[in-house]
């Protein structure tokens, strides 16, 4: 009788548990971070030599609550922070490079937009080399040119600097993680495996590990117990009571260098730092080919006014300077007397009939309309891999969720079969209750 009682007491016990973890799945059906939990249950039975002139016998004993189990598969939450990372990389090259085009479309007041109404200009003044008003015009189209040069450098350049920015918010969100996984790595080994409160520092160890590789591809270790070791270019970013500090800064080329501990490592190849640093080395790269055709403009509109006279006969003066870097890029003058249009024979409109010959493949306009087709090429070409990284990751993360995500309808099922088990455990209770008392009133 005592056994019968001991059976609906354990059922009762063990029932609840398992009814308390339904519903704590049930509570946390929103929340991303979660694994669905359950209980795992095994029969109580105890082996013992009830008399010592027997052998040992087997008493039956009911259920016990032996564990409590995350639905977890490491393999695919491996998988899910590699293609996570490699989602991450695409979408913040992206969002950079979608915003240097923006840089250097200018809202359609770009530089290829001023050349062209600049030589467009130029046409109009060769063919009334004595209008006045068309060449003023025709410096104004020269500073508008120059102003175009300026304002598309200055903010590739600001561009080029808040990716930097950027860098430097993503590795302190990497080191506030880091430092978050050591203090649960410590809460881990100080906690029983199996019980609630360990699987409760899995999922926070499991969104530390899915920030970390977020930001670079790291190798992750799992112990027996669930600590994570975190290395990463041959050092360690995390592990038991232990966090390195990670640092950014921007090469001469714009790319990211990255420091663990004061110890140079490789750019990663992917997560949002790697993503970074190829926007960085991208805007440097555009910012380069700007001031390369500045220079070239400069060198081709002198070298066409050195070849020139004024209609006074003097010979044509530089119009345009730059000693440094586009910033410093300006006009000489704004006379329209200084324009040499008159050839060097005295043809009134021979050196403006010559400025064709600057639009030719090698010219400032034609590069800088390859530049822009390229840029676009490239752009779309990682728009592409997104969208492919992006449909790689949704698949991943609903293997994922298959196993590990909280399903109401199913969480639903087991609370009614558990509630049945539940009753059934205490009727087992009642039934011996009533026998035990039916017996007693025999006396």
């Amino acid at each position: 009788m005592t056994d019968l009682l001991s059976i609906g007491r354990s059922g009762l016990k063990a029932y609840a548990r398992s009814m308390a973890a339904v519903s704590h799945n049930i509570a946390n059906a929103e929340n991303p971070d979660y694994v669905r939990r359950s209980v795992e249950l095994t029969d109580a039975t105890v082996v013992s030599a009830l008399n010592p002139s027997y052998l040992s016998q087997q008493g039956l004993n009911g259920s016990r609550v032996s564990q409590t189990v995350r639905s977890s598969d490491e393999f695919i939450e491996a998988q899910v922070r590699q293609t996570g990372a490699a989602r991450l990389r695409t979408e913040t090259q992206l969002v950079w490079l979608e915003r240097l085009e923006t840089n250097l479309d200018n809202a359609g007041s770009n530089v290829g937009t001023r050349l062209n109404s600049f030589f467009g200009r130029a046409e109009e003044v060769a063919a009334a080399p004595f209008d006045s008003s068309l060449k003023l015009s025709l410096i104004s189209d020269l500073e508008a040119v120059v102003d175009a040069f300026r304002r598309t450098a200055g903010n590739v350049g600001l561009t080029a600097q808040q990716v930097t920015q950027g860098a430097e918010l993503e590795v302190s969100t990497l080191n506030a993680a880091l430092e978050n996984l050591n203090k649960i790595n410590l809460d881990i080994t100080r906690t029983k495996v199996g019980t609630d409160a360990h699987a409760g520092l899995l999922d926070s160890r499991d969104a530390m590990l899915e920030t970390i590789t977020e930001k670079l591809n790291a190798n992750i270790s799992l112990a027996p117990n669930g600590t994570a070791t975190i290395t990463y270019g041959g050092e360690t970013l995390a592990a038991v009571n232990f966090f390195a500090t990670v640092t950014a800064s921007a090469n001469a080329d714009g790319s990211l260098a990255l420091a663990v501990d004061g110890t140079a490592v490789a750019v990663p190849s992917e997560g949002s730092l790697a993503g970074l640093s190829r926007a960085g080395a991208t805007a440097q790269g555009r910012l380069d080919d700007l001031t390369a055709l500045a220079q070239q403009f400069v060198d081709d509109i002198n070298g066409w006014q050195a070849n020139g006279r004024t209609l006074t006969g003097a010979a044509g003066a530089p119009l345009l300077t730059m000693t440094g870097n586009v910033s410093t890029l300006a006009l000489t003058t704004t006379d329209v007397a200084a324009l040499a249009v008159a050839g060097a024979d005295g043809t009134p409109n021979g050196n403006l009939l010559t400025m064709p010959s600057l639009r030719t493949t090698d010219g400032v306009e034609t590069r800088w309309n390859n530049l822009m087709s390229g840029f676009a090429t490239n752009v779309s070409a990682v728009r592409s891999e997104a969208d492919a990284a992006t449909a790689l990751d949704e698949g991943a993360r609903r293997r994922r969720d298959a196993i590990s995500g909280v399903d109401l309808d199913r969480e639903a099922a087991d609370l009614i079969r558990l509630q049945q088990a539940y009753e059934a455990s205490a009727r087992v209770i009642q039934v011996a209750r009533e026998t035990m008392q039916a017996i007693l009133g025999v006396f």
